[in-house]
């Protein structure tokens, strides 16, 4: 406190707040203070976290633009997820038509290629009995030529010269040549 005449006593301060020059000065004083720093620290601090809120501003935007993305992306895999569960009743009877058509045509081929193989078992069986009639029927030639050869050697009591067989033989041949043989 300062005391402008040195002779003049200082007065005692009635109470706990006196509202004197001094007082407001301070007050002015620390009002002042607070302006200068604010003012002050706004001019310092203003534009970077100004920046640094823009920044968090653009951050959280391209987050949620992000998160609507993803949130649209699983729309659509869910829709086409139900689409598919839903068709999923025809697509098996496509496949088992397929199925199905693939077992007939399979089968058809498996029919085609056995009926082949039994016609040509038939045939072969049909040439080796044809071998089997045309050898018996040569063998029973054979076996009646004989006979009739015996039968004519004891009618004729004697033995035929080859030239008699011969001749016998030749007629037999043609006898029995005219003869058709019967299944």
């Amino acid at each position: 406190m300062f005391q402008i005449f040195l002779f003049t006593p200082v007065p005692e301060y009635s109470g706990l707040l006196g509202f004197d020059w001094d007082f407001f000065m301070g007050v002015i004083f620390a009002w002042v203070n607070v302006a200068v720093i604010i003012f002050i620290l706004s001019w310092l601090l203003y534009k970077p976290v100004r920046k640094f809120l823009g920044d968090r501003r653009d951050r959280i935007a391209s987050d949620i633009e992000t998160a609507e993305e993803n949130l649209r992306v699983s729309e659509e895999t869910r829709a086409q997820y139900n689409s598919k569960l839903a068709n999923i009743g025809t697509e098996r009877d496509e496949i088992l038509a397929d199925a199905r058509k693939m077992a007939i045509e399979r089968e058809a081929e498996i029919i085609a290629g056995a009926n082949n193989e039994a016609g040509l078992i038939m045939e072969r069986a049909r040439r080796e009995l044809q071998m089997e009639r045309e050898l018996a029927q040569s063998e029973i030639r054979n076996q009646i030529i004989q006979v009739s050869t015996m039968m004519a050697e004891r009618f004729m009591g004697s033995h035929m010269d080859a030239a008699a067989k011969d001749k016998l033989l030749d007629q037999a041949i043609a006898e029995l040549g005219d003869a058709e043989w019967r299944n």
